[in-house]
């Protein structure tokens, strides 16, 4: 069922019910006067009936004579008024006399249908669709005693013949006011539910349009609702036009990625020929090194093509070397990460270096805070990034004719960081945001894998590095670390990465 014949039945029972509340108690109103007339008016009648009559009946019969005079004193009180019945009864309710037009015998006793007000408009309805008499009576006196009564029943189209017709012009009249007021309801309904369509037709064209707009009516509330929805369909288009600019924006950044992705690929099939040209030139390498150091052992020292022998030497050792690094930073190697203690392998480090240290005329410091929790991680991997720090920073400071190298370790959350710090020069801002990158260097000998092989070892440990430094102020490189959980260690799962041996 619709809203608008929900409403529509609502205001039409709501108008049938008012007429009729109205019709009834107009009805009752009009059944109980006349009824009360009628009442009064029959005791009118009875008292001349029992005024004629008393001179026939006595306290034990009826006077010789009477048995003519009284139906004689009947026939005229029926004939002057609309009477169905009319008799006369003794002390005992006993019928001396009865005169009736509807051939219905004169009740004995009394009469069972004694008039009595209607207490409520149903009960005065009632009697319009089952009609009842008005029984009136009035007593007989002779000698001051009650020897009987007269007793007049009134017809029933007498009763109920106004009523009905009553009843009949209100009934017209009601009708007519329903169909007025369900006509103005249509016309209502109409204005009202109107608008609601044209607002259910536009949400359904949403899905399909843009800049769906709607009039606003002229009732306030309907207004309320048009310019909600109005404000409900710019928002959509908002939202449509920043959905479609943020869909562009990820199908641009889907088909750089996919670029992207295959020129990783393509560097990686790249770095892996690239691995097998540095092996199979490093072999040769390592041949001509070896013959260049016989020919130099066995050249007499007088010899003038031993320097270039040496040269020979010394260049093929540093291009070996070089191809040996870059195999480590591109060669994959799985690793096998345990929970253990950072102090013992960042000691290590520092202890390493050591003897480089003391010839740059290097302080060494570490410091550990109490109660550091374990990481998880390959000792060997750690201990290789530890010591490229310590060797850059001893490098770094050497320029300078010494200083102070710092290794922290402290915990921060559930991390561990290490800190490796220096007093040297300090790196530029653009410098230091290329540090990390491989093969990049400042160093006129330097092959710039070292600060990489560091990130990679932290990265692959599930941590971070990064560098904190200002020209003049030295530089802290800060790796971050994982704690270790409070249960068993799990090993990493798949974990091939790129590492130090």
């Amino acid at each position: 069922m619709t809203l608008r014949l929900k409403l529509f039945v609502l205001i039409a029972a709501v108008i049938i019910f008012a007429m009729s509340g109205v019709t009834a108690v107009a009805l009752w109103r009009e059944v109980v006067r006349g009824q009360e007339l009628l009442a009064r008016e029959g005791v009118a009648i009875a008292s001349t009936a029992a005024t004629a009559g008393a001179h026939w009946v006595r306290a034990d019969g009826v006077d010789p004579g009477g048995e003519a005079a009284l139906p004689a004193v009947l026939e005229r009180v029926v004939a002057s008024a609309p009477l169905d019945r009319a008799w006369i009864v003794d002390r005992r309710g006993k019928v001396l006399a009865c005169v009736t037009r509807t051939e219905e015998p004169c009740p004995e006793g009394v009469p069972p249908s004694e008039f009595q007000v209607a207490e409520a408009p149903l009960q005065a309805l009632g009697r319009l669709l089952r009609p009842e008499g008005i029984v009136a009576s009035a007593p007989i006196l002779r000698g001051g005693a009650v020897v009987g009564a007269v007793r007049v029943d009134f017809t029933h189209e007498e009763v109920i013949g106004n009523a009905r017709n009553l009843a009949w012009g209100a009934s017209i009249v009601a009708a007519f006011w329903i169909f007025v007021g369900q006509l103005l309801a249509a016309i209502f309904l109409r204005r009202v539910t109107q608008p609601l369509v044209r607002l259910s037709e536009a949400a359904e064209s949403l899905v399909e349009e843009r800049g769906v707009r709607l009039e606003e009516p002229e009732e306030r509330e309907l207004a309320d609702l048009v310019r909600a929805f109005n404000d409900m369909s710019r928002r959509l288009d908002d939202r449509r036009a920043e959905n479609q600019r943020l869909i562009a924006e990820l199908e641009e950044r889907v088909a750089q990625k996919t670029r992207e992705v295959l020129r990783a690929d393509r560097l990686a099939t790249l770095g892996g020929i690239a691995a097998g040209f540095a092996h199979e030139i490093g072999n040769s390498l390592n041949v001509i090194r070896g013959y260049a150091s016989v020919a130099a052992r066995e050249l007499p020292p007088e010899a003038e093509v031993k320097g270039d022998v040496e040269a020979i030497r010394r260049e093929v050792t540093r291009a070996a070397g070089l191809i040996e690094r870059f195999l480590v930073f591109a060669r994959a190697r799985t690793v096998h990460p345990i929970a253990q203690p950072v102090e013992p392998i960042l000691r290590e480090a520092v202890e390493v270096v050591g003897p480089a240290a003391a010839q740059a005329r290097v302080e060494r410091v570490v410091e550990i805070a109490p109660d550091l929790p374990d990481v998880v991680a390959d000792g060997e991997l750690l201990r290789q990034a530890f010591l490229n720090l310590c060797v850059n920073a001893v490098q770094a400071m050497q320029e300078r004719g010494g200083g102070t190298l710092v290794a922290r370790a402290r915990r921060e959350g559930e991390a561990v960081v290490v800190e490796v710090a220096d007093s040297g020069p300090g790196l530029e801002r653009d410098v230091s945001a290329h540090v990390f990158d491989p093969f990049f260097t400042t160093k006129a000998n330097g092959t710039g894998l070292g600060l990489a092989i560091v990130r990679q070892a932290a990265e692959a440990h599930g941590g971070t590095v990064e560098v904190e430094s200002a020209p003049g102020h030295g530089a802290t490189f800060r790796i971050r670390l994982p704690a270790a959980p409070s249960e068993p260690a799990v090993a990493l799962a798949g974990d091939a990465v790129r590492g130090a041996p």
